[in-house]
């Protein structure tokens, strides 16, 4: 047999058994398909490996009324090293430059000690000692920008398999105005189980809208030991993100209220204080702060919510309430009527001492009911409630009662405290408590109770709940929208809500509070308040006080009422006027210039443009709604910055863009005041103002140039 033929055969010899093993195959297959197939899938589904694998639902945000973040929740990362994965050639060639990066960027051990960390580790791996070398925790919730600059560390470069490289992705809740409403803001903390355990203001008020559903995903391992996702509404459990919480924060006028309140703490050398700011009709809360010294740290911080916490003695604050009392009690009660005080300052009553910080009677002893109001006279309501009450002092509780400034407000955040006010019953009750209560002491108020019952006189005598949401949204979808809530609806008859609406008046105009809000260019209406801190069953601290001012603006058309109380001020002074009331004025102005320097007109009217033609400027979308609404044509339009001039051409309304200069003062003549101060802020200058209307003159010349950071002043008119 030749050489050829021999591989010819060697071929077919070759080929003749492939063909066997494939028919085989094929054979075996059909038998699999057609007499064990129930048997394997069987067995398959017995031995199938498959989990459960949860889906977090992300939580939604918190925003403040103009739709600002105030508490959303971001990725985070936590960075883990399993040392052993890496291989010895890598150890030595890169560890000294991966132990320095490390000590560098954390800042929590030393290059050496990174070094040890990792060494210790893997030496007792090699002697068995498994527990704790793999793995090994190197950072927690790191930022985005730092988990780039860690996953490209000397070692880590060499990712997870080589280089040891492993991290957990978190989502954490982050402020993005950092302390600013932090508290009233709030937080939750859960356990390992995920069960709430703390819940603090408006986050742990609503974390069942916020916190969303989990769900599950349910998986299977397949070839490769990879896991693959399987369908199936019976299977799986979608996840349901968490609703978005619209506040009723105004974060701008936030920032302006704890600034000012954190000078003046900071200028009386005070313990704490707190601010809250509510909308009169409506009763939800725009501002809210509560700072407090933290000697560890040498600042204030927000460490609890005193706005809602504190029970305190009211002080003159509570003269109000007192005043209602006896207008109510005696529907000919003359606020005009004399009455005889005596020449000295301090008076005694069941053989205790009654004293007013000031003289309030004139050369024989005499005052008015209404001065001893508006100079908050101690004597004098110690002596009317006496003279009213004595013969039934059930009544005066009871129409203290009536004002339902007692019960609590069942606030919608954790933490509100109780308010504490006595009656006949009360264990500590003595002949001294009504007269006592008169004028502010033998009571214990919270700050947000005191401006519910203010809030109530501005809102004539309806009194509302203090709210800190308006509505939840689920994306564009609003699920839910908080109404009014009211309290009571009558705390007094109309005649005694107008009696103290003007005697309030008279505490800015001619009383305690004139000298720090009688100038303003809008009026005020408040009762300021000082009371002697209280030290348990042993009485009053003589040397420290809570200085408090409360009241609301405008007065003839109230949009906002606001309390302002600092406890423990140590700096000399300690009356509620010079240290309370202008923290009240710096918020009350910034709020006017922004928001109700407008004329609100209630009537109809027929359209007239003339109103934007006296203005050197407007701005373009107010015009545009205006002419949209009132259906006025016009030629023109916006210019880049959004200023225009509106005037009048042979009949034609014309729109002329205004250009601006950055470095020079513009011509503000005729402006309405929220423009101009919105304008100039906007280009970097501060704003001072005086008068009523729009702006008739301006400190400092149009096209001036002046640097940024100074003040003009605005002189405003209403003709």
């Amino acid at each position: 047999m030749d050489r050829r033929t021999g591989i010819l055969l060697r071929v077919a010899l070759f080929y003749s058994i492939m063909v066997l093993v494939a028919i085989s195959c094929f054979l075996k297959i059909g038998y699999i398909q057609l007499f064990r197939k129930e048997m394997l899938m069987k067995y398959v589904v017995d031995r199938k490996e498959e989990m459960l694998v949860p889906e977090k639902a992300f939580r939604g945000d918190v925003l403040a009324s103009d739709g600002s973040l105030l508490s959303t929740s971001v990725p985070k990362y936590d960075i883990y090293f399993d040392p052993v994965a890496v291989s010895d050639e890598i150890i030595g060639k890169e560890l000294d430059a991966f132990a320095d990066s490390l000590s560098r960027m954390l800042k929590k051990k030393t290059k050496a000690e990174y070094k040890d960390m990792v060494k210790k580790a893997r030496a007792d791996y090699n002697a068995g000692n498994t527990r704790g070398t793999r793995n090994i925790k190197i950072a927690s919730k790191v930022s985005m920008d730092e988990y780039i600059r860690m996953r490209n560390f000397p070692i880590f470069r060499h990712g997870r398999n080589k280089g040891g490289f492993k991290y957990e992705q978190v989502y954490v809740r982050e402020l993005p105005y950092g302390k600013l409403a932090s508290r009233t803001i709030g937080f939750t903390r859960t356990n390992s189980k995920d069960s709430l355990i703390v819940a603090v203001g408006i986050e742990g008020a609503y974390n069942d809208y916020l916190k969303g559903s989990d769900g599950y995903q349910k998986k299977r391992r397949i070839y490769g030991n990879a896991w693959v996702a399987e369908d199936g509404d019976t299977v799986n459990v979608a996840t349901v993100n968490g609703d978005d919480v619209y506040t009723s924060i105004n974060i701008e006028l936030q920032d302006v209220a704890e600034t000012a309140l954190e000078k003046c703490l900071i200028e009386n050398n005070a313990l704490q204080g707190c601010i809250i700011m509510m909308d009169v009709k409506s009763g939800l809360v725009e501002v809210m702060a509560s700072l407090c010294y933290n000697e560890e740290t040498g600042t204030y911080e927000e460490r609890y919510n005193y706005a809602i916490a504190n029970k305190m003695d009211p002080g003159s604050t509570f003269k109000a309430v007192t005043m209602l009392t006896l207008l109510e009690n005696d529907p000919d009660f003359n606020i005009d009527r004399k009455i005889h005080l005596g020449k000295s300052a301090t008076k005694y009553m069941y053989g205790k001492p009654i004293k007013d910080s000031h003289d309030v009677t004139d050369a024989n002893g005499y005052t008015t009911i209404r001065n001893a109001f508006e100079q908050s006279s101690n004597i004098a309501f110690a002596m009317l409630v006496e003279e009213a009450f004595k013969n039934n002092q059930e009544r005066f509780f009871e129409l203290v009662y009536s004002t339902k400034i007692n019960e609590p407000l069942n606030l919608d955040i954790v933490g509100e405290a109780s308010p504490v006010v006595k009656n006949t019953s009360s264990k500590t009750w003595s002949k001294m408590t009504m007269p006592w209560m008169a004028f502010g002491y033998e009571s214990l108020l919270v700050p947000i109770h005191i401006l519910t019952f203010y809030n109530a006189i501005a809102n004539d005598g309806v009194m509302v709940k203090p709210q800190f949401v308006k509505e939840i949204r689920n994306d564009d979808e609003v699920k839910f929208v908080y109404d009014t809530i009211v309290i009571n609806e009558r705390i007094a008859s109309p005649k005694t809500i107008s009696t103290l609406q003007e005697l309030l008046r008279g505490v800015v105009v001619r009383g305690t509070a004139r000298s720090k809000l009688g100038d303003l260019p809008f009026q005020v209406s408040g009762k300021t308040g000082t009371a002697q801190v209280a030290v348990g069953k042993s009485g009053y601290d003589k040397a420290n006080h809570t200085a408090s001012f409360v009241g609301y603006f405008p007065s003839d058309k109230p949009k906002y009422s606001c309390i302002v109380v600092v406890s423990h001020p140590r700096n000399g002074q300690y009356y509620g006027a010079s240290v309370s009331a202008p923290v009240f004025r710096d918020v009350a102005q910034k709020v006017y210039a922004t928001q109700l320097g407008v004329v609100e007109y209630d009537e109809e009217f027929d359209a007239d443009c003339k109103e934007f033609f006296r203005p050197t400027m407007v701005r373009y979308d107010d015009f545009l709604d205006y002419s949209v609404d009132n259906n006025i044509p016009f030629m023109g339009g916006e210019g880049e910055n959004g200023w225009v001039k509106v005037s009048e051409s042979a009949g034609d309304i014309v729109v002329t863009p205004v250009e601006l200069d950055e470095n020079k003062v513009p011509d503000l003549k005729g402006m309405n005041i929220t423009d101009a101060v919105y304008l100039l802020e906007s280009m970097g200058w501060k704003v001072t103002f005086s008068g009523n209307g729009k702006v008739k003159s301006q400190s400092v010349k149009a096209g001036s140039v002046l640097r940024k950071g100074n003040t003009i002043n605005l002189v405003l008119s209403a003709k």
